[in-house]
């Protein structure tokens, strides 16, 4: 996006009230994620999305709008933090739910991304003192000596003709599940990908590039009210690829609830074997789920409530405990 002063000082000033860098770290403008920011935002393909961003972003510094916020007839960029802090809960608590949207879609991108910098700019790769700050060692780096890919995919820049008896559009979780079965069956599959292939010499840990590469809007797709994020791959394998490998069966209220709604299958025996099938074939376990130290911070938390806390399932086998699961 091609950002103009005031939108830019507006960006800044945003970025920096929900990270304004504590205990030594750096604050978000100075981690260069008002850049990084505009630049994920580049990565929505819906014009008017962008345009509305924009938009709020030159209205944004102006003193009517910091007013209507509740920060007096200053700019935003020109209050003090505390107050800066007050119009963006305003925004929070607003009755609007466009204004909350846009509190939502700013605070998950400021914060996402102050994370993810993983180095100073103009300091010649020193690495991000925010990840000191945190404990976080950054990310482990490409396995050595990692297999050659074990697909030969067709890239199609052109018209191109194939001929099939199925052509299967998309290589996530339904659809790579779908291509299986019917390739076994004695079917001529053609799976369609928009994303590229990526295998184990591609996975350097790295978020930042990795959300880019390999994710739908570079991870950054929500519902339209941004209550809630929508993390969907955008590679070869989609969310099977980019998941954290857990594999919940469905439960047997869920299942029971689905065929109160006229598809009695779901309560029935097949499905049940068709889970089995799919445990099966993934290797679903719990050998492989130590927790990170993230999780168990969750696990102190949860069990002081006294809530329930058990093991993920999860379709991952001969992983590292150390170096890699739990990671």
């Amino acid at each position: 996006m091609e950002l103009n002063e005031r939108q830019w000082r507006a960006l800044g000033a945003i970025c920096d009230t929900f990270a304004p860098g504590t205990g030594g770290a750096p604050s978000a403008s100075e981690m260069g994620v008002p850049r990084v920011l505009a630049d994920a935002l580049d990565m929505n393909p819906r014009e008017p999305d962008r345009k509305q961003v924009a938009q709020l972003l030159s209205l944004w510094d102006t003193r009517l709008l910091t007013a209507l916020g509740g920060g007096g007839l200053d700019h935003f960029s020109a209050l003090p933090p505390e107050r800066r802090e007050q119009v963006l809960l305003s925004w929070c608590d607003s009755r609007l739910p466009q204004r909350r949207a846009a509190f939502q879609a700013l605070r998950k991108g400021a914060l996402l991304f102050y994370y993810m910098v993983p180095v100073v700019p103009g300091e010649h790769g020193a690495r991000s003192p925010v990840w000191d700050a945190i404990g976080y060692p950054g990310p482990l780096g490409p396995p050595e000596n990692a297999p050659p890919k074990a697909i030969r995919v067709l890239g199609v820049d052109r018209d191109t003709d194939l001929e099939c008896d199925v052509c299967v559009i998309g290589s996530g979780a339904g659809g790579g599940t779908a291509a299986g079965v019917l390739a076994a069956a004695g079917h001529d599959v053609v799976v369609l990908e928009a994303g590229d292939y990526y295998d184990d010499g591609d996975f350097d840990g790295g978020e930042l590039e990795g959300y880019g590469r390999m994710y739908m809007y570079g991870g950054g797709a929500a519902t339209n009210d941004q209550s809630v994020g929508l993390l969907a791959g955008s590679c070869l394998g989609g969310g099977t690829t980019v998941n954290y490998t857990t594999s919940f069966r469905t439960p047997d209220d869920v299942r029971a609830e689905w065929a109160s709604h006229g598809v009695p299958g779901f309560a029935g025996d097949e499905y049940g074997r068709s889970l089995d099938a799919v445990c099966e074939r993934l290797g679903v376990n719990q050998e492989h789920n130590s927790p990170s130290s993230r999780e168990q911070v969750l696990h102190r938390g949860l069990a002081d409530l006294g809530w329930h806390v058990d093991s993920m399932p999860r379709n991952v086998r001969g992983c590292d405990q150390g170096e890699n699961c739990g990671y």
